[in-house]
């Protein structure tokens, strides 16, 4: 009796997963990695301006990275003004820093090509890493800091621009449907 039941919900299963996986549904917050699409990949990326000059081609290599490329039939520029910070975290009795939060703070413009309309957002990466007695583990630490916030910060201007362009697809689809009532 149970290897029936057993047998009867894994061909149902089996029937079953083929038809759900065909239904084309896709999680908001899926990537490019995951079978998703980025929002990305309409955005070119058409000026990243930080006051610190190493961490611009640390940002540019993680747009590209997670899809936004430099072409000219993309719907949509982004023009992201960044600005770092190195927070003191944990200070020794002797007044030595042995860690640090690292932050990455984003606001960027998102320009539709064909209309001009502006979408504005902001957007903030924070990491932590250690300080130690050789500089240049010390140094390798902060620039794998940067690097990951970095990467933290193309991923959350990234959700926010595919929410953004959600809820805008959302409301066509409403006023459409409104218009056709």
């Amino acid at each position: 009796m149970q290897s029936a039941k057993r047998l009867v919900l894994t061909i149902a299963l089996l029937t079953a997963a083929p038809v759900l996986s065909s239904c084309g549904f896709t999680p908001l917050y899926a990537t490019a990695d995951t079978g998703g699409k980025s929002a990305l990949a309409s955005v070119r990326v058409s000026a990243i301006n930080a006051a610190n000059d190493t961490a611009t081609p640390v940002l540019a290599r993680a747009f590209e990275a997670r899809t936004a490329h430099e072409s000219e039939d993309s719907k949509y520029d982004l023009f992201l003004n960044v600005k770092e910070e190195a927070q003191q975290l944990a200070v020794q009795i002797d007044d030595s820093v042995t860690r640090y939060n690292y932050r990455m703070i984003g606001a960027y413009t998102l320009v539709n090509r064909e209309t001009g309309k502006k979408t504005n957002g902001r957007a903030t990466a924070v990491v932590s890493f250690n300080v130690v007695s050789s500089q240049y583990s010390t140094l390798f630490a902060e620039t794998a800091a940067r690097e990951k916030a970095a990467r933290v910060l193309v991923e959350e201007i990234d959700r926010d621009i595919l929410i953004n362009l959600a809820a805008a697809n959302e409301a066509k689809a409403e006023v459409r449907a409104a218009k056709s009532e």
